[in-house]
Order: C-alpha cells, then structure tokens, then sequence
C-alpha cells in the first residue's frame, strides 16, 4: 500500500510569525522617537521656567535692595540743618499768607465800592453839568460842581440815583448859588455864562475814602 505525500502542503511551510525582528524594530524606533521628542519638550518647558525664575529672583533681589536702602535712611537721624530751613521756610510762608490776607483784608475794607462808584460817576455825567470834586467813602458822598440850571442838576441827580452804586442813595443836603453871585474879577464874570454852584452831600463824614477836587 502507499501513498503520495504532497510537499507543497501549506501545513508543511515554515510559519512566519506577525510581529518579526523587523516590526519590532521599526515599533522601537518610533517608541525611541517618540521619547525623544518628549524629552526636548520637556527640556524647552524647564528652559523657560528657568528664565522666569531668574527674572523673579533678579527682581526679588532689587526689591531687597531697594527696601535694605530705605530702611538705612528710615535710620538715619534727622539733619539739623534741614530741620532748621523747614521751620524758616514754614514760618515764611506763613507770614506771607498772613501779609496777603492783611492787605486783602485792608484792601476790601477801604476799596469796597469805590471803584464802581467812580463808573457811575462817569456814567451818569449830563450835558450842562460838570463836577469840580467829589468825596467818595463807605458812608459818606460829596459832590461839588455846576449847573446851567436848576432842571439839569435835578436830571442829573435823577440820572446819578438810577447807577447801581448810587441806586436808593438820597442826599441829605444841598447848597446852590448862582456863580454870578460869587465875587470875581469882572473878566472872569463875563466870560463865564450863568451857572449854579452846588454842593450834594449824602451820609456821615465819618468814614475813610477817596476825594478829588480843584
């Protein structure tokens, strides 16, 4: 009896195994890649934490520094000198503030509505009457001058009431006279034309101000 036995039989070939020398190598390989690539990551992570911590340790030290010199002033005992020129500047200023205030003080009490009453007294001038002198204080006015006649020293004094400095203001006396009344050379009598004289007083002379007058 016998039989053939085919050599070609698949269950007699050499079997291959899936995961040979060459996948293992090439799988090491990408394993070996792979590592080293983490590696330089890692590397460049502690690079950059290492700068950063050297720029807070530089930063920490200049901060010491700084505080280690303000607490080397902080014990110095206080110059003399310098205390000396604070309290000679302090005591400047304040003589200084003290004289300003004074002559602000003075300045108001003395000044207080002058101004605005010589713009009304220039404000409220009339065509045929003119001022010779005036005195002007806090509670007291004097008004000295002519007239062409009675009608403009009353329109003038109309006028002069309705000025805001001068508004409710009345006079309490008043002296008029024809200035041809008045002796003089006769040259100067004839060249000047009629005329009223007067004197407008309004309040108490008690008060210091400012006069003008011929």
């Amino acid at each position: 009896m016998s039989q053939q036995i085919n050599l070609i039989s698949p269950l007699l070939l050499k079997k291959r195994y899936a995961f040979g020398v060459r996948e293992m190598g090439a799988v090491m390989g990408l394993v070996l890649v792979c590592a080293l690539a983490w590696a330089g990551y890692l590397h460049y992570q502690a690079s950059v934490l290492e700068a950063e911590a050297e720029l807070t340790e530089a930063q920490q030290a200049e901060a010491q520094q700084a505080l280690d010199e303000l607490t080397v002033a902080a014990s110095r005992p206080v110059s003399a000198l310098l205390t000396e020129r604070v309290k000679a500047t302090q005591a400047q200023v304040a003589q200084r503030e003290a004289l300003l205030a004074s002559v602000g003080h003075t300045i108001e009490q003395t000044s207080t509505g002058f101004s605005p009453r010589l713009r009304a007294l220039a404000h409220g001038g009339t065509e045929g009457v003119w001022l010779n002198g005036f005195t002007l204080s806090p509670g007291y006015v004097a008004l000295k001058g002519a007239a062409l006649n009675a009608s403009l020293l009353a329109t003038y004094i109309d006028r002069l009431g309705k000025q805001p400095p001068f508004e409710g203001m009345r006079f309490s006396g008043m002296n008029a006279a024809l200035g041809a009344s008045q002796g003089g050379p006769a040259s100067q009598a004839a060249a000047l034309p009629d005329h009223l004289d007067f004197d407008l007083y309004s309040g108490s002379p008690t008060g210091k101000g400012g006069s003008h007058g011929e």
